[in-house]
């Protein structure tokens, strides 16, 4: 994990399934009650990601909403974990970035509005 002073980031592991999600959604919640004013969840090196890691995103969202922090997920354009981002709808529940870069500008260009 990456804490930065605009926002925190929370990099996945290649795999994200059953036996880490629990630990993975454990770690973006500690971040969100932190006060992090905003959260990057940066899957661009998971290569595997079942039911288990869009309930992390899903969850984490909810609990940012909660807070009233912006969070941005990091998907790369291509490969396994966008299609099974793509086919559960993920886009219309959570803003996505193809790169950490584009979330962070969004981050910081809506924090100066």
């Amino acid at each position: 994990m990456e804490i930065t002073e605009t926002c925190g980031t929370l990099m996945f592991p290649a795999e994200v399934d059953l036996s880490n999600g629990d630990m993975i959604l454990g770690q973006a919640l500690r971040l969100l009650d932190s006060g992090t004013p905003a959260l990057i969840l940066d899957l661009t090196g998971c290569a595997f990601c079942d039911s288990n890691g869009l309930n992390v995103i899903t969850r984490s969202q909810m609990r940012a909403s909660e807070l009233g922090v912006p969070m941005w997920v990091v998907l790369p354009p291509r490969g396994l974990v966008r299609r099974v981002s793509d086919v559960a709808g993920l886009q219309r529940r959570v803003a996505i970035a193809p790169d950490v870069a584009t979330a962070r500008d969004a981050l910081t260009s809506a924090a100066h509005r």
